[in-house]
């Protein structure tokens, strides 16, 4: 379906598949272990990518889906995912990413690799002053808004699942519109409801949980510390990444508590979470200052996300690697780290 509107021919999405060859190869990228806002945004990449030029798709991601929402959301709505290190990248004609950018860190695009095409909501990085086509923005809450937004631009229609993936995907990363979202949020999640299968939706937001997850949150609960208006917690060896900023979304519900902090050991690296309720702190600069000279990290105002890589250390070393990157979070909020009390 070629875009015969100036105006939308004009637009990021509008320019790159103007030159994209017909019926050729497309490969997405995901971030590692993809939530719902990366992998929806893919889907409706590949949707416009079919409609608008007959593209051939390829969505993929590297770690895992672990998050039981997450793991539902894909099975149910059928999204189609491959592991990176499957694919031949020199096989596609043009390469996109969404809901990250090269070099963020928090995705296994090869080094010296710069892609055609990135989608993301997230501040823009250096790096992706070299990608061709690049549509960063920051003033919307999720990458799903973002791609949502296009779908109804463009005028195609769509289809119960992909809508529901875009809906849940704006519902989770905003926590039901209130973190972090924006009017043009507010509207693509009212614009997306009507095509929505509620049920499915139902499905996904109440996912069963293992017996394993509630092994880990008696675990977190147990290490949890509360240190004036801040609660942080410490966890060994972890199932899946996703699970330290689940347990922070938790921890953030304490009465009182105005910060979330959360580390967890998985397969060599330390990954950390932060989530807070004063904006002013901007949670994605603090964590940059946390992993600085360590790792990578990054995020939003009131959420962040971070890792810092410890290969060959033993169970010990990684603890004190915690213990170190809790101080620093502490003494960049003003909180005395010796004033801890245990959460129960």
């Amino acid at each position: 379906m070629p875009l015969t509107n100036v105006r939308l021919r004009q637009t990021v999405l509008g320019r790159f598949f103007s030159r994209f060859p017909g019926g050729g190869k497309l490969l997405i990228i995901s971030h590692n272990h993809p939530d719902p806002d990366s992998v929806s945004s893919a889907a409706a990449l590949q949707e416009i990518a079919s409609v608008l030029c007959g593209a051939r798709t390829t969505i993929v991601y590297a770690g895992v889906i672990g998050r039981s929402e997450n793991a539902h959301m894909v099975e149910y709505l059928g999204v189609k995912l491959k592991k990176i290190e499957r694919i031949d990248l020199s096989s596609y004609d043009r390469i996109a990413m969404v809901d990250t950018q090269p070099c963020a860190g928090n995705n296994s695009l090869p080094d010296g690799v710069i892609p055609d095409l990135v989608i993301d909501h997230h501040p823009v990085i250096r790096s992706t002053a070299k990608v061709p086509y690049a549509d960063i923005r920051v003033e919307y809450g999720a990458t799903a808004s973002i791609l949502a937004d296009y779908i109804f631009k463009f005028g195609l229609g769509v289809r119960a699942r992909l809508a529901t993936a875009l809906l849940y995907a704006i519902k989770s990363e905003t926590q039901d519109l209130g973190r972090d979202a924006h009017p043009v949020d507010i509207e693509c999640y009212l614009k997306l409801f009507p095509y929505a299968n509620k049920r499915v939706l139902s499905k996904i937001i109440n996912a069963r949980v293992s017996r394993n997850y509630f092994q880990n949150l008696k675990k977190v609960i147990h290490n949890s510390q509360v240190v004036g208006n801040a609660v942080i917690a410490r966890l060994p060896e972890v199932p899946y990444p996703d699970i330290v900023s689940e347990f922070a979304d938790l921890l953030l519900r304490l009465e009182g508590a105005a910060w979330a902090y959360c580390s967890g050991y998985y397969k060599g690296a330390v990954c950390l979470s932060i989530r807070t309720t004063n904006p002013r702190k901007h949670a994605g600069t603090l964590m940059g200052q946390i992993v600085k000279d360590r790792g990578n990290g990054g995020g939003h105002s009131l959420i962040a996300g971070g890792k810092v890589d410890v290969p060959g250390l033993g169970p010990g070393q990684v603890h004190k690697v915690q213990e170190q990157l809790e101080t620093r979070f502490l003494t960049l909020i003003h909180k005395d780290h010796h004033s801890r009390s245990p959460l129960t």
